[in-house]
């Protein structure tokens, strides 16, 4: 028996009831999942663009990291069995609970998204199916791949449609039936959704190319693995817009969604915010006020009522106010005397304030996650 499938018996033997019901029938013997360093010899670029994304990160990110040692302080280190199921997932389907083989701490990685080979379109949290049969036969979005001598292929249409993304961007508490995760259903009443357009379109934009170094087919579509979002270097670029307007003595603002297919902030509900402020000036351009309009977050509360909390705590929805995919958010404020302009900002907060000032207080890492402006306008006030 291998070391994978010894875990994975002994992972079913503790019962731990999420991982249990992720383990594989049968663990792999003679081929086990490979490190994405094993598929860059063929697809190098492919792998170059997925070391920097946030799929690569999704277990060493520094911020999940100090989260999870939250949820274990509160719940119990059976706590890291649910989260790992979409942070790591091939630890999570060879039973390697504490995640300490090097290939799990990978993230989501090339060996666990290409041997999945169903999902559950559902609020089940990680409902995807992963074929332990063959880690190693690999699935993709081709016909007529051309496989080498490394790995078996097969043609899987679900890869190139939203339905792939939604085992991990959506999922509900069994017991609470909070959505703790809707992205997915969130895209999938969208317009974008109804004219056809998927997930992979925004965060695996396509571009003629070829799969691998020794492919000879040219494709019309090879889909980018950097997968840009909220985190990518410009990603939140004409996401959103601000509108203003003086109307019947008061400052109309209208917000609106203007690319994303799912609502703002996005994913990570009750982690992240988007601020609407406006500050105003005199004359002579001196700040008068500067006044907290609106926030766009999802927050959850615990039992005792007590918002916002972490979703391991959650039990009820305290708040829930987000930036819609095709609808306005219109909001008003009260012009101060004297004011003769005012400038409306639009904030993305990677995190929330409250968190954000525990995470500083404990010294985590917060590169990359400062405050980004997404959307900014002035208005003359007569």
């Amino acid at each position: 028996m291998s070391q994978r499938a010894a875990r994975g018996l002994a992972a079913a033997l503790v019962g731990v009831s999420l991982a249990a019901s992720l383990l594989p029938q049968g663990a792999a013997e003679a081929a086990e999942p490979r490190s994405a360093r094993v598929c860059s010899s063929c697809h190098g670029e492919i792998k170059k663009q997925w070391e920097k994304s946030s799929m690569a990160h999704s277990w060493t990110n520094p911020v999940f990291q100090a989260f999870l040692a939250d949820a274990k302080a509160a719940l119990g280190d059976g706590a890291q069995a649910g989260c790992i199921a979409c942070h790591a997932p091939l630890a999570a389907v060879t039973g390697d609970l504490k995640v300490t083989d090097p290939v799990n701490q990978e993230g989501v990685t090339c060996n666990f998204c290409h041997s999945v080979s169903a999902v559950d379109v559902s609020p089940k949290p990680a409902s995807y199916t992963w074929d332990a049969a063959d880690p190693n036969l690999m699935r993709g979005p081709f016909e007529d791949s051309e496989s080498g001598s490394a790995h078996g292929s097969v043609h899987s249409p679900i890869m190139t449609q939203g339905e792939f993304c939604a085992s991990c961007h959506w999922y509900a508490g069994a017991g609470e039936g909070l959505v703790f995760e809707g992205t997915h259903p969130q895209w999938k009443a969208s317009k974008a959704a109804a004219a056809g357009k998927q997930c992979q379109d925004c965060h695996m934009p396509a571009a003629p190319g070829k799969a691998s170094l020794i492919a000879k087919k040219t494709r019309d579509k090879i889909w980018a693995h950097h997968f840009p979002g909220a985190h990518t270097a410009g990603g939140l670029d004409s996401v959103a817009s601000v509108a203003a307007a003086v109307e019947s003595g008061k400052l109309k603002l209208t917000v609106r969604n203007s690319r994303g297919g799912h609502s703002l902030p996005g994913g990570g509900a009750s982690m992240r915010a988007i601020t609407l402020e406006v500050v105003y000036q005199d004359g002579a351009g001196k700040e008068l006020a500067r006044v907290p309009v609106q926030t766009y977050d999802t927050e959850f509360a615990d039992a005792n009522g007590k918002s916002p909390v972490p979703k391991w705590l959650a039990k009820k929805v305290a708040r829930s106010n987000e930036i819609p995919a095709d609808e306005p958010k219109v909001e008003w404020s009260e012009i101060p005397l004297g004011a003769k302009k005012a400038e409306a900002v639009l904030t993305y907060h990677f995190l929330l304030p409250a968190y954000r000032a525990a995470l500083v207080a404990k010294q985590v890492d917060l590169t990359g996650r400062d405050p980004v402006v997404m959307a900014r306008t002035s208005v003359a006030i007569p």
